[in-house]
């Protein structure tokens, strides 16, 4: 077995993927405020999430080992780098101290805290498994990245208010329109994995189809609402959404590509907008991916992240 780094436990986390719920928390708070900066209370709640989302990403790959070692990816795991026991304690590790940290912030935040690892737990564990039902795996996504994200960050800054989820909409509707996109590409391994998602549920032509509405749809709201962080990447992203629906349902196959950037493009500007909104963030995207880049390259030998991966 291969012996243990200790920033292994980190890299687990899967920080590339951390970036996004990062993003949502940082809108959420913007939304509430219309005020950028990074103060010490949002750093905090930077912190709890992340605690939250590592150890929902770290459970993610404990369910999926066995798929993640025959598709030679994710081989922290699969690789005996960080052996399962490891895994699950450093989840239960970082579970508690986000519950105990949430404590200072309230107990309307702390329930939102516990229903997001609640929702991570029903999305990867059966029998619910969410992310192995079709449309339900879309409306968990969109409602945990869309709604519970947005809703974390909100609290951070301002009271709680009904009305905030009518705020959210756009964002729902665009991360469920991107969601499926990435279902579309992963059509032909999910099927031989037995993993029935929306993708696979509805086809490649309905499903590319019905992204691209949904993601209309996140255009219309966002401009109702006048709420151009949202607007500006749905509207950059769309014309290849349509593309991709056009060529799908016209040639009868997937434009690989084109599908893989309909669903990357959003996440890039998404993030872009972020570091615009609070400057400093830039800082800590930036050390975040150059810490990633050294540690791959030291510990495997690869190239990691690249604009050609995910």
């Amino acid at each position: 077995m291969p012996k243990s780094n200790p920033f292994d436990f980190f890299f687990i986390l899967r920080p590339l993927i951390l970036i996004p719920s990062w993003n949502f928390l940082l809108i959420g708070s913007y939304l509430a405020s219309r005020q950028g900066g990074l103060t010490p209370h949002i750093l905090m709640g930077l912190l709890v999430y992340t605690c939250v989302m590592g150890g929902v990403y770290i459970l993610n790959q404990i369910m999926d080992i066995e798929t993640d070692r025959m598709n030679k990816k994710l081989f922290l795991l699969t690789g005996g780098f960080v052996t399962r026991r490891a895994a699950y304690t450093e989840m239960v590790i970082l579970w508690t101290i986000a519950v105990v940290v949430s404590l200072w912030f309230g107990r309307l935040f702390l329930l939102f805290i516990v229903f997001s690892i609640l929702m991570g737990i029903m999305y990867s564990v059966p029998p619910l498994k969410l992310k192995g039902k079709p449309i339900l795996d879309t409306l968990a996504n969109g409602m945990g990245y869309g709604m519970i994200n947005f809703a974390i960050g909100w609290l951070l800054l301002s009271p709680f208010e009904p009305a905030m989820f009518i705020r959210f909409l756009p964002y729902f509707l665009s991360i469920g329109a991107v969601f499926i996109n990435t279902t579309v590409v992963d059509i032909e391994g999910d099927r031989k994995a037995r993993e029935w998602t929306t993708g696979v549920f509805l086809g490649a032509k309905v499903s590319s189809l019905v992204s691209t509405l949904i993601m209309g749809g996140a255009i219309a709201a966002a401009y109702i609402q006048h709420d151009y962080i949202c607007l500006v990447p749905a509207v950059v992203s769309w014309p290849l959404f349509i593309y991709s629906a056009a060529y799908v349902l016209f040639k009868d196959r997937i434009h690989r590509k084109m599908t893989i950037a309909s669903f990357r493009l959003p996440g890039l500007v998404f993030t872009v907008i972020t570091a615009l909104l609070y400057p400093m963030y830039f800082v800590i995207l930036i050390a975040v991916l150059f810490s990633m880049r050294i540690y791959y390259k030291r510990r495997f030998g690869m190239t990691y992240p690249t604009l050609a991966q995910g």
